[in-house]
């Protein structure tokens, strides 16, 4: 996992923060995958290859959040607080949407 070398303070605080969150899911970061800051929204987020969603935390927020895009038809994303969700709950999660956007 790559981490984005021009990121303000608070957004190296955010990072910590989602690669802890996904420590704690259980989650392999040693993967292909970046943390970095979304430029348009200010969004911090932490995306790896091997998930089918990416972790970010908002703004205005130190809550993590998981992000699922339908990039099979019109890149829909849908988005869930983490909280205390598992990782397999996310993964379910995940595969709910996939479901659903199939038969959309």
């Amino acid at each position: 996992m790559e981490i984005k070398k021009d990121l303000c303070a608070n957004a190296i605080r955010k990072v910590a923060l989602l690669i802890t969150k996904a420590s704690k899911l259980g989650m392999d970061i040693s993967g292909y995958g970046e943390a970095a800051e979304n430029q348009s929204n200010g969004n911090v987020y932490l995306w790896l290859e091997n998930y089918p969603f990416t972790l970010f935390i908002d703004l205005g927020s130190d809550d993590v959040q998981a992000c699922w895009t339908n990039y099979n038809e019109d890149d829909q994303e849908e988005f869930i607080d983490v909280d205390s969700m598992t990782l397999y709950q996310l993964e379910e999660w995940c595969e709910n949407n996939e479901k659903a956007a199939a038969a959309a």
